[in-house]
């Protein structure tokens, strides 16, 4: 049974996996627009003092990730693994094509913007003293019978934005020369990165309408916030979902189906994973608040990782 608690409790090493090529040092808060839906920063500097990040790194130093990353280097003169510093994907609101993608990172700008300049599709516009960028990426699903195009622009020469719309790329750069306020103005999300949380990815969401209507997704569409923090700390790696709830009523009903999903997980023994994550999950409320817990020994969220990489390339 694939629940949405599921997803939850994979949710780190399913993060670790996808965005250790994205290095990134702590949340830049005065970076980043002052009311998102969601916002999700990753702090692969911290990750790689990690036992989780050194083993994965291990895993792009072997032959066929290197030959990947030598002919990125060729053409972009970046190694991912080294060069990029930060990483924060956030949205302005609940479409994916108001996603925003900030990313710090030691990268030849006038290199980059030749590159794109060449694409056929180019175009660019005059934002106050910023360039922006568009081109169409052929790789991308047409959309209403148009391929959608990509905008960007280079700030200070170490900040790079990507967005799906010209008006978010546009919205960034302002937040960014202080025109518009940034998340330390949040009115939910001012606590955000601001204290020392030690997690290596942390993330906030408001209220989101999720699918599916499975206990899990119910849970979640009862939350007014979620909060995540991703973690290792001795040796163990901690993923902790916060969930705020209405009042402390809606907040119990909550808690009571996670620990019914947390059940069901640990009677799955044809899937010894999800008998581990099981294990390693705990259900709290304080008040209007539930919190799910993970906590394994990173050696076997490591193990666990590599086994799940395994299998998608043997069905590949």
């Amino acid at each position: 049974m694939k629940t949405n608690l599921w997803k939850v409790a994979t949710l780190g090493g399913g993060l670790l996996a996808a965005v250790l090529t994205a290095n990134a040092g702590p949340l830049q808060r005065a970076d980043v627009i002052a009311d998102p839906v969601w916002v999700l920063h990753v702090d692969c500097d911290a990750l790689k003092q990690t036992s989780l990040g050194k083993a994965l790194l291990a895993e792009l130093d072997k032959p066929e990730a290197q030959k990947k990353f030598a002919a990125m280097k060729a053409v972009f003169n970046v190694d991912p693994r080294k060069d990029l510093h930060g990483v924060t994907l956030y949205g302005a609101a609940k479409a994916e094509a108001d996603g925003v993608v900030v990313a710090y990172a030691d990268f030849d700008a006038a290199r980059l913007v030749t590159l794109v300049e060449a694409n056929k599709d180019y175009e660019s516009t005059k934002h106050g003293a910023h360039t922006i960028h568009n081109w169409i990426d052929e790789k991308k699903k047409e959309r209403d019978g148009v391929k959608p195009r990509t905008y960007g622009a280079i700030y200070k020469g170490k900040v790079l934005i990507i967005g799906q719309k010209e008006m978010r790329v546009a919205e960034a750069l302002d937040v960014m020369d202080k025109i518009k306020p940034n998340l330390t103005k949040s009115t939910q999300f001012a606590r955000l990165g601001a204290n020392a949380e030690g997690g290596f990815i942390i993330g906030a969401a408001r209220k989101l309408d999720l699918p599916g209507n499975d206990p899990g997704a119910t849970v979640l569409k009862q939350s007014k916030a979620f909060w995540l923090n991703v973690s290792e700390s001795q040796g163990r790696a901690e993923v902790k979902l916060n969930l705020e709830a209405e009042d402390a009523e809606v907040a119990k009903q909550m808690g009571d189906v996670c620990r019914g999903l947390v059940a069901i997980l640990t009677l799955q023994k044809d899937k010894p994973e999800a008998v581990k994550l099981a294990q390693g999950l705990t259900i709290s409320q304080e008040e209007k608040t539930v919190s799910a817990k993970l906590s394994l020994p990173a050696d076997e969220v490591v193990t666990m990782i590599k086994a799940r990489v395994a299998k998608k390339r043997d069905n590949e």
